[in-house]
């Protein structure tokens, strides 16, 4: 089996650079047989006396109907490699990718400029989520006097792909900032009044600051999505949220602890009064978020069923 690294994004994003950088390292750097596989040039070049030092071999694929198994086995077996490193094109459909057969799944990448990055989002939000969907990185560089939109830009890649880790760099490097996010709520309200347009930002943060929120009470409005049972006094809640186009869809639902659970009937809608309490699961290891419901009441249906993350 080859080991696969699929780096992704648009045009100057950076990629290069980041190739460049990780052949650099010393966990990198084990001098295996590497085919790097060009498929697009951005301003930076790649140093050609210097990766055959390093044991890496280019190759370019400059037209996406090239990308396919038959063409990558054509290069594959001329330069016999142990592993591959792909720059991806951003605009060419992460979706459609076919690797050989015999290759490891690729472990993803994806890069951004920050400065150009609301632009991409507003005019091709499914790219976006494309090269993210199934990434274990997503590095923003460039982000020089951007940390008031740093939260934000995590927020959206992470409302396609919440496991991922994300990491934000500037001229200095790798950068840990310590975020005072601007939320669409007031968190020292006695009762967090959630609502349509603040439900995406209210799951995601929550699901990853779960302690922010433990003893708080919130109030908002969601679909009976599922019941148990055997669990009689737990139910789950939710919405619908589009995270880049109408075919892409996902479930933000929460775990709610509840009396009298037999009182919901699936598909109904309500509006919940709850307090943020936190369970621990074994299974991946994390703490997320349980609603313990104080009151409710039924509500009508919106009229939009399906809401979008900002």
């Amino acid at each position: 089996m080859i080991k696969t690294y699929l780096i992704n994004g648009f045009l100057e994003s950076g990629k290069t650079s980041f190739i460049n950088h990780l052949l650099e390292q010393e966990y990198f750097n084990t001098n295996e047989r590497t085919l790097l596989l060009l498929c697009e040039e951005g301003e930076e070049e790649y140093d050609i006396d210097l990766l055959r030092k390093k044991n890496v071999y280019l190759a370019e694929i400059d037209d996406e109907e090239d990308f396919n198994p038959e063409y990558i086995t054509k290069i594959e077996k001329e330069i016999r490699p142990n592993r591959v490193i792909v720059e991806y094109n951003g605009m060419w459909k992460r979706k459609d990718i076919k690797f050989p057969w015999y290759w490891n799944p690729p472990i993803e990448i994806a890069v951004f400029d920050a400065t150009t990055f609301e632009m991409y989002v507003k005019n091709m939000k499914s790219f976006v989520a494309e090269q993210v969907r199934y990434a274990v990185m997503t590095i923003f560089n460039r982000c020089d006097n951007m940390v008031d939109k740093l939260p934000a830009f995590r927020r959206n890649v992470r409302a396609v792909n919440a496991n991922m880790n994300v990491v934000f760099e500037d001229k200095d490097g790798e950068m840990n900032p310590t975020f005072d996010e601007d939320l669409p709520y007031d968190m020292s309200a006695d009762v967090l009044e959630i609502t349509e347009e603040t439900y995406g930002v209210f799951y995601l943060d929550s699901m990853e600051n779960v302690d922010r929120y433990v003893g708080k009470t919130v109030k908002l409005s969601a679909k009976v999505l599922k019941k148990k049972e055997e669990q009689p006094n737990t139910v789950a809640i939710g919405r619908v949220v589009m995270t880049c186009c109408a075919e892409d869809l996902s479930v933000f639902g929460f775990v709610c602890d509840v009396e009298n659970g037999e009182v919901f009937s699936l598909e109904e809608w309500i509006t919940v009064s709850a307090t943020v309490e936190k369970e621990y699961a074994e299974k991946f290891k994390i703490w997320y978020p349980v609603l313990h419901i104080n009151s409710y009441e039924p509500c009508e249906k919106p009229q939009n069923e399906i809401i979008e993350v900002n």
